[in-house]
């Protein structure tokens, strides 16, 4: 997308036929992995016997004994017509003569989870569904949607104003704003809603989609507390704790937005910070409240949340093992959360960070090594973090283009253990991509 974003514009390409799930896959040549769908079938396929997967494509038929249906959808469009779409499969998995009685489980990644309970509750699937699990939803929006927005994906000088164009387009995209009092106002001394951009011609634009968005969530809060008592869906959400997250937004007495990876004071649980895309609390849907019970903090990050094994425990329930469909707020042992971008621009100095996590965990020291990969010579940087018990940081130095993988190890987390973390670390030269975008815009 970034090389060719015009390839996703939906005023030149309005009508795409998604075609299967996204499988993980490498992206600028060799250099970026793109976690997809496929750890999780694989998972489905060796956890139940015989299971049958099928991927759905508008009007093709559904094999009658299919147990496993993969739902792709066109995810720059409104969450509202990929619900439109969702109900279709059922309808053409079950057949005609589907009854009210509870029948699917669901399990929804990302925007996906969105979907789903537009699906359930507007569009009353609720009927037909008992259970839904969201593995990083961003069921109250999440702040970086407005970096997105505001300024497009990447950071630095990867920031691409024609990749942000097309992105202005995309409703589904006004549809991940927060849905809460996520900005700080400098001028009133106060949080407040998303109300307002910096004075641009683009403003009007945001208004009239943004209020679209909200309307979408609007009618999803309505329609599940229009479900009869006692018929709603389980709904168990996965959320990644811990990770540096885009959480709080301020607005300036300029007018200008700035989008920061810190937990805004005013909305409680401050340190849970996120899975690196979705702050904690905005995984977890209105119609939960403080049911925490159900909540299910996890230690992965949100691409990595497609392959968590802890689905498959509560699968297993569904299929009559007895196994707990309950969780806590937070894994049990310690992990590290981490502050890193994906992808980064060559020759300037980057900053990285680690968050000993839970709270109560502590580390003597952590150490970060910095190896190009494939990994076939010595390390390129190692180095001690600064920092003290839980909160640590780095500076990398200025790399030269290429894919390299850093990896933490935080000692004396629990006696003499240690615990580990590493996460891969793109390295793009800005003007190259620049100019590769320019070429087709």
């Amino acid at each position: 997308m970034v090389i060719s974003p015009t390839g996703l514009d939906l005023e030149r390409f309005p009508e795409l036929e998604p075609s299967a799930l996204v499988r993980t896959f490498s992206a600028f040549g060799p250099l970026l992995t793109i976690i997809g769908y496929d750890r999780l079938s694989e998972r489905l396929t060796k956890s139940f016997k015989d299971v049958v997967l099928h991927t759905y494509r508008s009007g093709e038929a559904v094999p009658e004994d299919v147990d496993v249906l993969l739902f792709p959808y066109d995810f720059r469009r409104s969450v509202a017509d990929a619900a439109e779409r969702l109900a279709g499969a059922v309808r053409a998995t079950l057949g005609p003569e589907a009854s009210s009685r509870r029948r699917v489980i669901v399990v929804a990644h990302s925007m996906g989870g969105l979907v789903a309970r537009y699906w359930i509750g507007p569009l009353g699937g609720w009927s037909l569904c008992s259970a839904l699990l969201t593995l990083g939803t961003p069921h109250r929006g999440a702040p970086k949607a407005v970096d997105w927005l505001v300024r497009g994906p990447g950071i630095g000088p990867l920031r691409h104003p024609g990749l942000r164009k097309v992105l202005r387009r995309w409703p589904s995209l006004y549809e991940l704003l927060p849905q809460y009092p996520a900005v700080w106002d400098e001028n009133a001394g106060r949080e407040t809603e998303l109300t307002r951009l910096q004075p641009s011609a683009y403003a009007a634009q945001f208004a009239t989609m943004a209020a679209a968005g909200r309307q979408v969530h609007d009618d999803i809060a309505t329609a599940w507390g229009d479900i009869p008592a006692g018929r709603a869906p389980d709904v168990i959400p996965y959320f990644g704790r811990g990770h540096a997250t885009p959480n709080l937004i301020t607005l300036r007495p300029s007018g200008r937005l700035t989008v920061v990876k810190e937990d805004p004071a005013w909305r409680g649980n401050v340190g849970w910070a996120g899975d690196g895309t979705v702050p904690a609390l905005s995984a977890i849907p209105r119609e939960l409240g403080e049911q925490r019970a159900v909540w299910r903090g996890m230690r992965e990050r949100h691409g990595p949340l497609t392959g968590t094994p802890s689905v498959i425990e509560v699968l297993r329930t569904y299929s009559g093992e007895p196994m707990p469909t309950r969780g806590g707020e937070a894994p049990e042992t310690p992990w590290l959360g981490l502050d890193v971008e994906d992808v980064v621009p060559a020759g300037i100095e980057v900053a990285v960070g680690v968050t000993i996590q839970p709270e109560a965990a502590l580390a003597a020291g952590v150490q970060i090594t910095l190896c190009a990969v494939p990994v076939t010579a010595p390390p390129v940087f190692t180095t001690v973090m600064t920092g003290s018990e839980r909160t640590w940081r780095a500076t990398l130095p200025a790399l030269l283009p290429g894919r390299y993988r850093i990896e933490f190890e935080a000692r004396q987390v629990r006696g003499p253990e240690s615990i580990f973390a590493d996460v891969d670390l793109v390295v793009l030269d800005p003007t190259r991509e620049a100019e590769a975008a320019e070429e087709v815009l």
